[in-house]
């Protein structure tokens, strides 16, 4: 039995990793997408009257904050950060943190995702340009600047080395702050007009985990079957003993 625990903990541990990579795979043309990975531990167990044994338990997903590629888009509300920190949106009256800024003017000049959700500026105030707005101009700071001056400024935040891994996904290119976490202004940002950041999911990396995932996902199903048919086969021959 002590075997097939470890088997079943190896086999249902891999089968996350495979989910995980294959998210990766679906999202390597989103913009602003973030790499997932997959944490494993090793977990010692001495049982009374047992061998010690190596349990695999994981440690949940984390996300991959490594920059991606700036690509050229041309559109003056497409905005790519060039150094740290996240967009601020509001979606639904509460506040989540991008890294895709494929921004587009509303018909009432609210600076919005291409979903309708506010773009949000240093504090936390939806952006609003003029009707009718032209030539856009969108300083490295953030400030939007029109032909009738300057207009906003772009929030941009960013949080703590301890609360960065923490953040929970809100979707494939948001993320929400965990509770009693404050982002904070990023002092010096790199805001780039005209560009947006790509996904930094590398497809050569992920097809060759992808493979190695699945690789070992059925080798512990081999195992597992291979282990149950030896204990029913061991049961069968016990039970036949008078």
């Amino acid at each position: 039995m002590q075997e097939i625990s470890i088997l079943t903990t190896r086999a249902l541990a891999t089968e996350r990793k495979f989910t995980a990579v294959a998210d990766n795979i679906a999202n390597v043309n989103t913009d602003g997408y973030r790499r997932k990975d997959f944490e494993f531990k090793e977990v010692i167990s001495r049982p009374a009257g047992h061998a010690t044994a190596s349990y695999v338990a994981d440690r949940g997903i984390v996300m991959d904050f490594n920059p991606g590629v700036l690509t050229e888009t041309g559109n003056p509300l497409n905005v790519a950060l060039g150094g740290e920190g996240f967009f601020a949106i509001e979606v639904d009256g509460e506040t989540q943190y991008t890294r895709r800024g494929h921004f587009v003017m509303g018909n009432d000049g609210t600076v919005q995702t291409p979903e309708g959700y506010p773009v949000l500026d240093g504090a936390l105030g939806p952006i609003q340009l003029p009707a009718n707005t032209r030539d856009i101009v969108i300083a490295r700071d953030g400030t939007i600047s029109t032909e009738q001056g300057q207009i906003a400024r772009f929030g941009v935040f960013n949080f703590d080395d301890e609360t960065l891994p923490n953040l929970t996904r809100a979707g494939n290119v948001a993320f929400m702050a965990p509770p009693g976490a404050t982002a904070e202004p990023v002092e010096n940002p790199m805001v780039v007009q005209g560009k947006v950041e790509a996904s930094n999911v590398s497809p050569i990396i992920e097809s060759v985990a992808m493979q190695d995932a699945s690789r070992a996902y059925q080798s512990s199903l081999q195992l597992l079957r291979t282990s149950e048919q030896l204990e029913e086969k061991a049961i069968r021959t016990l039970g036949g003993i008078q």
